[in-house]
């Protein structure tokens, strides 16, 4: 009778090495957020990411002619609170969120909207390049608009309404974000939109001067957390947005 033969011991380091080794080929890491971007910009280009020139044109005209204005024909009140500090926390993310409304809007009055999410950069990746460009820009036109009008009327402190208009364009936005990862339809949308406009104005309507000091009584160190801590969760959801549009597909949003 042969004895047995003896089988060696395994080597529990080298398992585990080879087990890592395994995982690793077969796990694919999301690429960080601005390699998305820029794979998205090289590969499509930025013609056809801010595409609708003609549209956007026209909503960012109407809304530099609205600020003009206000700064042009506003007047201050003497004795009395004026309503400006309510009107930006109004006025600031409108353009934000008509810029960013025009492809589903396009898209939907277009016939192309299922087309156009099974292309390898669906329209919703497509949207978050966009809003992520349109953030910026927002920032800056109203950062200048501000500024006119701090130039020009004596009640209005720069560093105010900065505060004031950057928290409004920053919350609005990231709600915004929200609601479209979670409610598909052009109607929600819109009532997002809608509703920001609707509350503020019904605040100025009833009680301007209450809403003014309401704004001016919030610290400035939380204005300050706000702007901090908004763009970080903004972006952090832009990334998880793109990252869930690019892994579903377009059956889930023909009856969107």
């Amino acid at each position: 009778m042969h004895d047995k033969e003896q089988k060696p011991f395994l080597d529990i380091d080298k398992v585990e090495q080879e087990i890592k080794t395994i995982v690793a080929k077969g796990v694919m890491v999301p690429a960080p957020f601005h390699k998305l971007l820029q794979n998205m910009y090289k590969q499509i280009g930025i013609r056809f990411l801010l595409r609708d020139t003609k549209e956007i044109a026209i909503v960012i005209t109407m809304m530099v002619i609205l600020m003009v204005s206000i700064v042009v024909n506003g007047h201050e009140r003497p004795n009395s609170t004026s309503s400006f500090y309510g009107m930006i926390m109004c006025i600031s993310p409108i353009l934000y969120g008509l810029l960013s409304l025009l492809p589903f809007f396009n898209s939907k009055t277009n016939g192309t909207f299922e087309v156009e999410m099974t292309s390898k950069y669906n329209l919703y990746q497509l949207a978050a390049f966009r809003m992520l460009v349109f953030s910026v820009f927002c920032f800056l036109l109203n950062t200048i608009w501000v500024l006119s009008m701090a130039v020009k009327f004596s009640s209005i402190h720069f560093v105010q309404a900065f505060m004031i208009s950057t928290t409004s364009l920053l919350l609005f936005s990231l709600l915004f974000l929200y609601v479209l990862t979670n409610l598909k339809t052009m109607f929600t949308k819109l009532a997002v939109m809608m509703g920001w406009m609707g509350i503020n104005v019904l605040l100025l309507m009833i009680d301007s001067a209450f809403y003014h000091q309401l704004l001016v009584a919030i610290p400035w160190y939380l204005y300050g957390i706000i702007i901090i801590l908004t763009p970080y969760l903004y972006v952090k959801k832009l990334k998880e947005f793109i990252l869930l549009h690019k892994r579903r597909g377009v059956i889930h949003y023909v009856n969107g």
